[in-house]
């Protein structure tokens, strides 16, 4: 099906009638990206990103002028209650998942490292690439609804555990995750677009390139590297309006031999996620 203004703008104001009152346009954005990406998900679609956030941005701008309640199609209203379903179990999942990190790592990093942490579980719980809008949305969800001493004496669910100890198994290669980031904010191709065309493939063949060097001998297999190419391609288009930390070829020169200096005193033990 080829998605057109008129549709996701009926599916925005059908949303937006039964479920919740938007606080900002931002609220806006994340709804009617959330709409794309679940009919993306289930293959109901096909719209390339740069169209999809166009196309996003011209339906919030008419739906300011268009509010007031109207005549919601069968299919329309079906079609925004799944939306709603799965982006609270999107939420659950998250939280549930964040709740059973905080039992197994220090509370004082988890709290300083958030937003972070919640973007690393999205992958676990989601295979679908969210939109920054959606991302930000829920980190905000997360965030407000996140208790650590409820989280630490909380009794979580088995499926949750075992993403939390997923994460922290893939946590004890954050050097190379660190560096995976700074090695495509280094690359000139890379500045000269948004960054929310960063794409994994692109974060894939960078990940190669790294795993390639001679002087470096990690011991992460196929599933973590996976994931990890999830994580930095949702971490790196959540990014996409921020200031970039731009480096020179020197400085990702220097930082990696630094980061394989690490990796040859600390190399984790070899694991599998799955």
């Amino acid at each position: 099906m080829i998605v057109t203004e008129r549709s996701l703008l009926d599916s925005l104001q059908a949303y937006v009638n039964r479920f919740e009152t938007p606080n900002s346009r931002e609220d806006l954005l994340a709804i009617a990206s959330s709409i794309l990406t679940f009919q993306q998900k289930q293959g109901s679609i096909a719209i390339v990103p740069n169209q999809a956030e166009a196309l996003i941005q011209q339906v919030v701008d008419k739906f300011k002028a268009e509010t007031g309640a109207s005549v919601i199609e069968a299919t329309t209203d079906s079609l925004v209650q799944e939306v709603k379903q799965w982006r609270q179990s999107l939420e659950n999942q998250v939280l549930n998942t964040l709740n059973a990190y905080a039992q197994k790592a220090q509370p004082e990093k988890l709290l300083n490292l958030l937003p972070d942490t919640i973007l690393s579980i999205l992958p676990l719980v989601e295979s679908t690439q969210l939109r920054k809008s959606e991302a930000k949305y829920l980190i905000q969800q997360i965030k407000s609804k996140f208790n650590l001493t409820n989280a630490l004496a909380q009794v979580i669910d088995p499926k949750s555990l075992a993403n939390a100890e997923k994460l922290v198994q893939l946590l004890k290669f954050e050097n190379l995750e660190q560096l995976l980031q700074d090695s495509l904010l280094g690359n000139q191709d890379l500045i000269n677009h948004t960054l929310e065309n960063v794409t994994e493939s692109l974060v894939e063949n960078e990940l190669t390139k790294i795993l390639g060097s001679d002087a470096v001998n990690l011991d992460i297999d196929l599933d973590a590297q996976q994931l990890m190419i999830k994580q930095v391609t949702l971490k790196l288009n959540v990014m996409q309006s921020s200031a970039l930390p731009l480096k020179s070829n020197e400085e990702i020169s220097a930082q990696m031999d630094d980061e394989i200096e690490r990796f040859k005193s600390s190399r984790p033990i070899p694991f599998r996620l799955f």
